[in-house]
């Protein structure tokens, strides 16, 4: 219980107490009624203005696993993580002056976006029934935040603000969950350059290739020059076609990927050799009476029958446990991308995703247009005319070869052969070609090799080669013609050559389709003319909305959000704080709340008093439990009248 007063205290840090906290709230409306004999104004009390966003991504979860396995584990991790150590000494430093306030703060920030603390979660953990060093992790991922959170508002406190303290209170967010509070973040990128706009390497980290400073310029550029009405589809199309889509998206962090403002430790799985992405939640121990109630209660957009296929066939089981195999190509990349206090879920240049109990039907955001163009001189390698060519049958490789090792009494040793070509190339092929091409356009033809190896290991795919070759019928990796004809980066999986004819000249394309890289060799009477190396095909994305639903600043309005029916930044005293901390109890405080009114409008003045009588008595035996999670649990079913 020490443990958890702890945990209270430090979240009071993000709370502004100036008022009672869910429970007193129903008791006071109701008493205001009394004091004012106005029922009309009673019932008007309890209609809210829209509520100020409390970002639950800064709250310790309630813990409701073995509460001594956890501390200690959340211990160690804290004294032997180095990530878990800085972020918590961070959280509890004191500061001097603004010197000191200004110079950590800055230092802690930039290295949390160098190098954050960052764990994982695999299908393979499913399978352990305990689950603890996991919830470890989402309490360390939220001190992170809070620490990130807590030099933010250092930052703010500085009378005197240059272009490194704006450049650090955009990274404040942008290291915690990308671009998320985007409008925050715009807006500290513009006084950023308003002020100079000072170099960004605190932006760059150890992770970075050698593009990362232009690719991440590009990036502070077009959050700076976007328009307030922004989209999600279009910041994505955008990050594909400009370079910085890896600088915005993310395979695993504390993620609300269900967008009703609760966070778990999500991971993006690439299962097997074949890498097939997968998507993995690490499962929060819940009351699921209760959370079937409130979806039952409050999802209009419910599943249909056939998609109720476990045994109980309750909604929380099916949503929260949701297989997300059935809703996109595997084979296609997976990211997760966090803007505008939402989530999505993206299927690499395919679809955007977006889910939230609400819309359990409809997840499919937007989609991408493909739009290629060819930055080959000819266009479309595959309507290229082919050179001609003149095949050579295994039994007639005696008459065009000279002192080869694989010919023996006249006859080609084809095994031995294909032996020689997997080691040498690295690849086995089964049928060889060979053929005679005057590669070299210098009015003589050279003997040389093709051949195809389908292979089904990891994604599959087939080997290609086309290969120049010397008199013995060994490779020719000697000349220089030879080394580049037959460069192992175009000689693979995946990989295409064509020898095709252009102006009455024999030309060859090579093609690695993994990374779309290209080189067009030319060689005049055995002279290389030209070896161009390039990107075969420029890709442009056009994003198309598939949501059906309305959009309000750029994202999906409607969401379903998990929140308690009371101002949760007023939270004052432990009970209330204990319900912020706990999404089943969140639920159940919204679902009382709701149905105490509910049944208020339709009593008379003295059957509203009764039930005001039962209100308080429920809410004081709450309070009463303080922060016991499980003890407010078994108060709240009973009201609820739930098992």
């Amino acid at each position: 219980m020490k443990k958890l007063l702890s945990i209270i205290t430090i979240l009071t840090l993000i709370m502004t107490v100036i008022s009672c906290g869910g429970g007193n709230k129903e008791a006071n409306q109701t008493e205001q009624s009394q004091n004012t004999n106005s029922q009309t104004s009673s019932d008007n009390q309890k209609t809210e203005a829209k509520k100020e966003f409390f970002d639950m991504k800064y709250v310790y979860k309630g813990v409701r696993v073995d509460k001594a396995k956890f501390d200690e584990e959340l211990k160690n991790t804290r004294e032997n993580n180095e990530y878990a150590k800085r972020n918590f000494d961070f959280l509890n430093r004191k500061f001097a002056n603004d010197d000191e306030r200004k110079k950590y703060s800055i230092e802690f920030i930039s290295n949390v976006n160098y190098d954050p603390f960052s764990e994982t979660f695999s299908s393979w953990d499913r399978y352990n029934e305990d689950l603890t060093d996991y919830y470890a992790d989402e309490y360390l991922y939220v001190e992170q935040n809070l620490a990130l959170k807590k030099a933010r508002e250092e930052l703010l406190k500085l009378n005197k603000k240059d272009s490194d303290v704006y450049l650090a209170l955009f990274l404040s967010h942008f290291a915690c969950d990308s671009l998320y509070y985007f409008e925050e973040e715009k807006k500290y990128l513009t006084e950023w350059k308003k002020a100079g706009g000072s170099n960004i390497a605190m932006m760059i980290s150890k992770y970075d290739d050698d593009d990362a400073y232009s690719g991440k310029m590009k990036l502070v550029d077009y959050i700076i020059e976007a328009p307030d009405s922004l989209r999600a589809e279009k910041l994505v199309a955008d990050a594909y076609n400009n370079g910085f889509s890896s600088y915005i998206t993310k395979n695993t962090g504390y993620i609300d990927l269900f967008n009703e403002n609760n966070y778990s430790l999500s991971s993006i799985e690439l299962e097997g050799t074949a890498h097939v992405a997968s998507v993995n939640i690490v499962p929060e121990i819940v009351n699921t009476n209760i959370i079937n109630k409130y979806l039952k209660t409050y999802v209009t957009n419910r599943l249909s029958d056939d998609k109720l296929y476990f045994d109980d066939a309750e909604y929380f089981r099916n949503y929260y446990g949701i297989d997300f195999m059935e809703y996109y190509d595997g084979w296609n990349g997976l990211s997760f991308l966090e803007f505008k206090k939402n989530t999505f879920l993206i299927e690499s240049r395919v679809n955007m995703h977006y889910y939230n109990p609400e819309f359990m039907n409809d997840h499919i955001y937007a989609s991408f247009e493909e739009i290629k163009t060819y930055n080959f001189r000819l266009g479309d390698i595959d309507k290229v005319e082919s050179a001609e060519i003149n095949s050579i049958s295994t039994n007639d490789l005696k008459d065009y070869t000279k002192g080869s090792k694989f010919i023996s009494f006249g006859k080609f040793d084809e095994e031995k052969y294909l032996d020689y070509i997997d080691e040498t190339m690295g690849w086995r092929i089964y049928f060889p070609s060979f053929f005679l091409c005057d590669i070299n356009n210098d009015g003589k033809e050279e003997l040389m090799l093709s051949g195809d190896y389908d292979y089904g290991g990891g994604r599959g795919g087939t080997v290609n080669f086309t290969l120049l070759l010397k008199e013995n019928l060994e490779v020719d990796f000697d000349s220089e013609i030879g080394q580049l004809i037959n460069n192992k980066d175009f000689q693979d999986l995946n990989c295409i050559q064509k020898i095709y004819t252009e102006d009455g000249k024999n030309k060859i394309f090579l093609l690695d389709t993994n990374y779309n890289k290209a080189s067009d060799i030319f060689i005049d009477n055995n002279e290389i003319k030209n070896a161009d190396y390039f990107d075969y095909i420029t890709y442009t994305y056009q994003p198309k909305l598939e949501w059906k639903g309305s959009i309000l600043d750029g994202v999906p309005e409607g969401a379903l959000k998990t929140d308690a029916s009371f101002d949760m930044s007023k939270a004052e005293n432990a009970s209330d704080k204990a319900i912020v901390s706990d999404r089943t109890l969140r639920m159940a405080d919204k679902l009382i709340s709701d149905a105490y009114f509910s049944k208020k409008a339709t009593l008379d003045k003295q059957g509203q008093e009764e039930l005001l009588e039962q209100r308080r008595a429920e809410i004081k035996t709450i309070q009463e439990a303080k922060d016991e999670i499980k003890a407010i649990e078994a108060e709240m079913l009973k009201i609820l009248n739930l098992q």
